[in-house]
């Protein structure tokens, strides 16, 4: 399986159902769309999309967290390039784009526990919420699928 997960080659050899690459390309999609709101809205996507609260004080304190946030968009945006680079040209690497989604989701996990936000900092829950634990899912059932598992969808 390690094999699997960390060719000794990288090519388009790519052995396990096709299921995980068109559920890759959806996920490329929404986290491409993710990426640039993160990284390019004025807000970083925090209070448009996110709905968390606009602060007050001086300095402006949403300034610093909209350039955490847009660089937050930056590294996902990092990652939609690895994923769009894995998919043309390297698609035996699949499997390790899920072992990679399954351990960001889990550090977004673990992020979350280490600084909660009840809900006095949102007006309502953010959407990124709720693809967490889907997402953990997602990215063990499409990790077992790649590593050459045939589904009848291939």
């Amino acid at each position: 399986m390690l094999e699997k997960i960390f060719p000794k080659v990288a090519d388009n050899e790519y052995k396990g159902s096709k299921v995980p690459l068109y559920v890759l390309i959806v996920i490329t999609c929404v986290f491409t769309f993710r990426s640039l709101v993160h990284f390019l809205a004025p807000d970083s996507g925090v209070q448009m999309i996110a709905s968390i609260m606009l602060f007050e004080g001086y300095p402006d304190p949403n300034r610093i967290i909209y350039m955490f946030s847009s660089l937050g968009g930056a590294m996902q945006l990092l990652m939609v390039i690895i994923y769009v680079i894995v998919m043309i040209r390297y698609r035996n690497l699949i499997p390790l784009v899920y072992v990679l989604l399954f351990i960001e989701t889990v550090f977004r996990i673990i992020v979350g526990m280490i600084h909660p936000l009840t809900a006095e900092y949102f007006t309502t829950r953010p959407p990124g919420t709720f693809l967490d634990l889907p997402m953990l899912f997602i990215s063990v059932i499409m990790l077992y699928l790649s590593i050459g598992h045939k589904s009848k969808l291939n």
